[in-house]
């Protein structure tokens, strides 16, 4: 069952998330330590399923998500984002912008619907390098690109070519402004131009670490632990350390993708480890 979008004001601004499906999968069989080879019986702790979660950030007239969520690319299960913009009042015409953490399916499969743009009035917001590596011809054609990275391809341009043909893209730089409000940092690993997405309002900071981490218990007691997932297994666990100190230190709340339902918390530093602190209305 998939549940109900979840709203909360920070500062003067609401932000919902949404839970736009979730993926029955045995995660400690996809968690790496140092090794393409699962250890799962290092990870007993880990989730035996993965929410998909999208969200967004409502500011007088803009309404502006981060990430799509999976559309119809993950089955009949998936795609619950666009449905639920009506218990918020607004419909996928009303969005105005959509910016991209990165360009993997469940954040990208829910931007079309039946080969067109769901979201016929929205501007499509991707970091440089990300766009670059997905969207560009040199990897499509480059010597060892395999099967697997060539299909990865097909559905990065079956998603977001219904934009771009309708010049509805907008690159921004890995880091710096996205637009106002939002900025960009680049936290490469999970894919070459992976970003997380900082928003201000006032005095209060939210970061969309996007697919920095997935689970609330083993990356976050070991940061070093990877996904089979990561394009670059070194890269993400150097960007996961940084992304955790950070968010620790400065004590923002974080907003992902692959956390339980809402994918909202804070990253708590205990004695050699952190730990993840969900977030709860008022806190």
């Amino acid at each position: 069952m998939t549940s109900d979008p979840f709203s909360f004001s920070l500062g003067d601004t609401r932000i919902t998330a949404f839970c736009d499906g979730v993926l029955g999968v045995p995660v400690a069989t996809l968690y790496r330590l140092g090794s393409e080879h699962p250890t799962p019986e290092l990870f007993s702790d880990a989730p035996s399923e993965l929410f998909v979660n999208a969200f967004l950030v409502e500011i007088g007239s803009r309404r502006i998500m981060i990430d799509a969520g999976s559309g119809s690319l993950f089955g009949p299960d998936h795609g619950k984002t666009k449905g639920f913009l009506g218990v918020l009042g607004c419909a996928a015409h009303d969005i105005t912008d959509i910016i991209l953490t990165h360009i993997h399916p469940d954040h990208t499969g829910g931007l079309i619907s039946d080969g067109t743009p769901a979201f016929t009035n929205a501007t499509l917001h991707i970091g440089r390098t990300e766009a670059e590596f997905w969207l560009g011809e040199g990897v499509f054609y480059a010597p060892g690109a395999g099967d697997k990275l060539k299909g990865q391809i097909a559905t990065a341009h079956a998603t977001i070519d219904a934009y771009s043909t309708q010049d509805r893209v907008s690159l921004f730089d890995d880091n710096g402004l996205v637009m106002p409000d939002f900025s960009s940092r680049l936290r490469a690993g999970h894919t070459p131009g992976h970003v997380s997405i900082r928003f201000d309002a006032g005095q209060n900071s939210i970061v969309f670490v996007g697919d920095i981490v997935h689970g609330d218990k083993v990356q976050f007691r070991n940061p070093s632990v990877t996904i089979t997932y990561d394009y670059d297994q070194a890269s993400a666990s150097i960007a996961r350390a940084h992304a955790f100190e950070q968010a620790a230190d400065e004590g923002h709340l974080i907003a992902a993708s692959h956390l339980p339902f809402p994918g909202l918390g804070y990253v708590r530093r205990e004695v050699d480890h952190y730990r993840f602190e969900a977030f709860r209305t008022g806190s």
